[in-house]
């Protein structure tokens, strides 16, 4: 009962080590892809707005003032839609290719997170497989059996498997949330992108 966290991270062998690096990797990308979602979300739902607004209103020169004033990676993927000067074909393309360069943005090192999900139980099975080959292993060098000979081996197979899980989960669940909020947040581009387009043309056509 009083095992601190320190004898019981040291108590589950030397697999503990690549899962504490494990998880201050998924902490660091997990904080820092909140940080990006949730502050491009509202910034995103008022440039769409904004654009759609204007471009209702005819006034295609403040549609691109207002892509100007934000930052290039998000500005640029509208911008490119209001370009009449290209064909609405040329238009697409150049649109498809920001769209992509943006889903990326979206998703970066999110397979990071995906691969730590999938890589900790089995560095947690292998602590757990040390563990036991440690107990046994105790067991024949003493010569005797007993629940006090192999104690040892046994927690620390317990805590690596109990680590490894710890850290799966908090990965895969962090990459599933941020995943689906990138797949919505596209969705809802991809319709602003489509209504722009065809505004713009439909003006330049007129």
């Amino acid at each position: 009962m009083g095992t601190s966290l320190g004898e019981l991270f040291l108590g589950g062998g030397w697999v503990m080590w690549p899962l504490l690096v494990f998880s201050v990797i998924t902490w660091a990308i997990v904080l820092e892809r909140a940080y990006v979602y949730l502050r491009l979300r509202p910034r995103l739902q008022n440039l769409t707005q904004s654009l759609v607004s204007s471009l209702r209103s005819g006034d295609t020169a403040a549609a691109k003032q207002i892509c100007h004033q934000e930052n290039p990676q998000i500005g640029e993927l509208f911008l490119s839609t209001l370009d009449t000067k290209r064909s609405r074909e040329q238009a697409e393309r150049v649109t498809d290719r920001n769209r992509v360069r943006f889903m990326n943005y979206l998703k970066r090192n999110l397979w990071i997170l995906g691969t730590i999900g999938s890589a900790s139980p089995f560095v947690g099975l292998l602590g757990t497989v040390v563990g036991i080959v440690r107990a046994f292993h105790s067991m024949a060098e003493k010569g005797t059996g007993g629940f006090s000979v192999v104690a040892a081996g046994i927690s620390e197979a317990l805590i690596a498997t109990a680590a490894g899980l710890v850290v799966a989960i908090i990965a895969l669940l962090t990459y599933n949330i941020f995943v689906t909020f990138a797949n919505l947040t596209m969705s809802q581009v991809r319709l602003t992108l489509d209504e722009i387009l065809d505004h713009s043309f439909e003006k330049a056509a007129s």
